[in-house]
């Protein structure tokens, strides 16, 4: 249970670390790119309207429950390990 917690603890982690330097590698390929830029219209509406945060706020709560799911999960695998194991000893 502690290691899925740990290895999602650092994937948020290093994404969080990361997240800086990926935009600055963005900015720059935009900059030196000869190709005319495209307007995504979407992501531009998104972000005057402030639902940009909804987005984020929705997908943050998905992934906190697939999160707590999976912790859920591998605390009652862990049981039933401890409980075969307890009664493949008691035979």
């Amino acid at each position: 249970m502690f290691r899925i917690l740990a290895i999602c603890c650092f994937l948020l982690g290093a994404l969080f670390v990361f997240e800086p330097a990926t935009a600055m590698a963005q900015e720059q390929m935009v900059e030196f790119s000869s190709a005319p830029q495209q307007n995504i219209e979407m992501a531009d509406t998104l972000r005057q309207d402030g639902k940009i945060y909804v987005v984020v706020a929705v997908l943050l709560t998905v992934l906190a429950g697939v999160l707590f799911y999976l912790i859920a999960l591998d605390r009652k695998v862990g049981r039933l390990e401890k409980q075969l194991k307890d009664e493949y000893v008691n035979r």
